[in-house]
């Protein structure tokens, strides 16, 4: 078949390609999120008539049909970590059909500068149980590729291409030990990264026991604050009593207001969970007379108007009180002004006067 008979039959088909491109990119979307994985982007495109005209007019190129190229919608995922190309490769193999023989694995490339290509390219079709749906019906038989990558790979392949060298035969020669070292430098960076993520992962896995049983062991960090507030039980029961004075529902703890915690306690000195355990005991008979008089002053200018209160809210009114046990203006203009407070002053005032009510 001759190139003007592919063109005219791309032009015929161009409107089927540019709804199976934004089909398959929603599908990928939602099937990617279902599995709870945390991708940088997926992006998608359908080759323009002179794209497909340069490719069928390349020499060496043969086409005998338009359903002879393969990449006519082209759909890329880019990860965050390499490990999550294979986990997306697997969930691609259960929903569609690939084809093998044109697919290609390009992360088992030997030469040593390739690593822009280590991205993972696959041609698929949708299954035959998907095209009898009717939305996916006039997809029957069509191929796409699909390209998954890390964010790194990504990156490399872009400058890449920016640069116009794709392979150690069209570097010049004082410059192809830079590339070397450079893919080395971003290959190493991918593994570091993966090796942290599961080093993370693990850190928090062993964090639910130890913040229990060894709290004095347990240094402050955003990861050993969420689980104790999760899990600690002088912790969950003080919350659920404040949510009884609150009269709403408690729900999980945002990062957001961990992050804020995590600042007013780090510059109050708190250095381990237990510091901080030591001052739920020292306080204890302390957080619901305070909160009970936070509340009827209405401190917050709320009127009681609360949907919801987060597990960990202790911590909020742990850190007033001991400000208003230290009873230093400098230091709580420090802490509260960490926070996006509306008036550090006010609130400042209004700690000291719940504080001299209850003559802490």
């Amino acid at each position: 078949m001759n190139s003007n008979i592919i063109t005219e039959k791309f032009e015929s088909k161009r409107a089927t390609l540019l709804s199976l491109e934004q089909m398959t990119n929603s599908l990928l979307s939602t099937l990617i999120s279902n599995q709870k994985i945390n991708v940088h982007s997926i992006t998608s495109r359908t080759k323009t008539l002179s794209s497909l005209c340069g490719k069928v007019d390349r020499p060496g190129k043969n086409y005998a049909k338009l359903e002879d190229i393969t990449d006519l919608v082209g759909i890329r995922v880019t990860t965050y970590f390499s490990d999550e190309v294979d986990q997306i490769a697997e969930l691609i193999f259960n929903e569609f059909d690939i084809d093998h023989e044109n697919s290609i694995d390009k992360r088992k490339s030997q030469e040593p500068d390739r690593f822009g290509y280590m991205s993972l390219h696959l041609v698929a079709s949708y299954s035959d149980d998907r095209t009898r749906l009717q939305e996916y019906s006039s997809f029957k038989g069509i191929k796409f590729e699909i390209q998954i990558r890390s964010i790194l790979q990504h990156a490399w392949a872009e400058i890449e291409h920016d640069i116009g060298y794709k392979s150690t035969r069209q570097v010049p020669d004082q410059l192809k030990r830079r590339f070397s070292r450079l893919s080395g430098l971003l290959e190493l960076a991918d593994e570091e990264f993966l090796a942290i993520k599961n080093s993370l992962l693990d850190y928090k896995e062993g964090l639910s026991e130890k913040v229990n049983s060894s709290p004095e062991e347990v240094s402050l960090d955003l990861s050993s604050l969420e689980s104790f507030v999760r899990t600690n039980e002088t912790v969950k029961k003080l919350d659920l009593e404040m949510q009884k004075e609150f009269g709403c529902k408690i729900v999980e703890p945002s990062k957001y207001c961990l992050n804020n915690s995590l600042d007013f306690l780090n510059i109050l000195g708190y250095e381990s969970l237990a510091d901080i355990l030591s001052d739920y005991q020292k306080y204890q008979d302390t957080f619901i007379p305070f909160l009970k008089a936070w509340l009827a002053k209405d401190m917050d200018g709320s009127e009681g108007n609360w949907e919801s209160i987060e597990q960990g809210i202790s911590l909020l009114y742990l850190t007033y009180i001991k400000l208003a046990d230290i009873n230093d203006e400098e230091l709580a203009n420090r802490v509260l002004g960490s926070a996006p407070f509306m008036n550090v002053s006010n609130l400042w005032d209004n700690i000291k006067n719940v504080s001299e009510l209850l003559k802490i």
